[in-house]
């Protein structure tokens, strides 16, 4: 069996950040082998990622954040997906959405497509 995709999320405070770990862990859970959650933090050292891994990077907004901390430790990724380029509005104070979840999940293809 290949090596699966690894998911790196931002997992921000914000619902889009949260959003990203939730549409992570749906897909992990909907295709067991084929995706790997990977939560990647501000300032933190990146871990369980190999040069050989397919990186897919979620995050919830245009700051980027979980793209500038693998950036900054040299770890290269392939594809990105921004909730709120999906029209997913950002709120401090709200919370992830099942519609929302299912948005973001339905736009991630199943493997390298």
């Amino acid at each position: 069996m290949a090596r699966p995709i690894i998911l790196a999320t931002c997992s921000g405070v914000c619902n889009v950040g949260q959003l990203t770990t939730l549409a992570a862990m749906q897909l992990v859970r909907r295709f067991p082998g084929f995706y790997r959650w990977v939560k990647i933090e501000k300032g933190k050292a990146i871990k369980f990622i190999s040069p050989d891994d397919s990186i897919w990077v979620l995050v919830g907004c245009n700051e980027r954040c979980a793209c500038k901390e693998l950036e900054k430790s040299g770890v290269g990724y392939g594809r990105t997906v921004i909730a709120t380029d999906l029209g997913i509005v950002r709120d401090v104070n709200a919370e992830g959405r099942f519609d929302e979840i299912s948005r973001f999940v339905d736009i991630i293809p199943l493997r390298n497509e």
